[in-house]
């Protein structure tokens, strides 16, 4: 497989959006697979059933994760949502002075989260648990390429 040829990334107002209409059109594609290889993997490894009431899922891992998950979306809307429409500040460079310590916590905790689901799944799906966790993690990212963005005025972050 050859390696796209190189793109000089967009530094003008129209933020990055004078991609090739075919280029967005496989971002979407690539999207969907994703999606539905998720929906697949899940509906056969009952995934949501077995989360919710197996007896082999190590529960107090799993309500961990889930914690650490929980903590990360706040962090997140923190940056996204509060920092640009609240407080104003739009540029994502501002955070390493705003709030310097809240893109390592999220890290750690998106590490943690990962580490302590797969140990909770682990006796489930065993090996297969990583493979089967990361093809959700990534079928739910791919998700937010339908997510629509009304954008009232211009934002560098998020």
């Amino acid at each position: 497989m050859a390696a796209a040829p190189y793109r000089r990334v967009s530094q003008g107002e129209d933020g990055g959006s004078s991609r090739p209409r075919s280029e967005r059109f496989m971002d979407k594609i690539y999207a969907v697979i994703w999606i539905t290889l998720a929906l697949l993997v899940a509906k056969w490894t009952r995934f949501i059933p077995i989360l919710t009431s197996d007896n082999r899922i190590v529960k107090p891992l799993l309500y961990s994760a889930l914690v650490c998950l929980g903590i990360n979306t706040v962090l997140l809307f923190y940056l996204c949502i509060y920092l640009p429409r609240i407080k104003g500040i739009t540029d994502s460079s501002a955070w390493d002075v705003y709030c310097p310590r809240v893109v390592p916590t999220m890290a750690t905790l998106g590490v943690l989260c990962a580490l302590m689901l797969i140990r909770a799944c682990w006796p489930v799906w065993g090996f297969l648990a990583p493979l089967i966790l990361g093809v959700e993690a990534f079928g739910c990212l791919f998700a937010l390429h339908f997510v629509p963005w009304f954008e009232t005025k211009r934002r560098s972050c998020c």
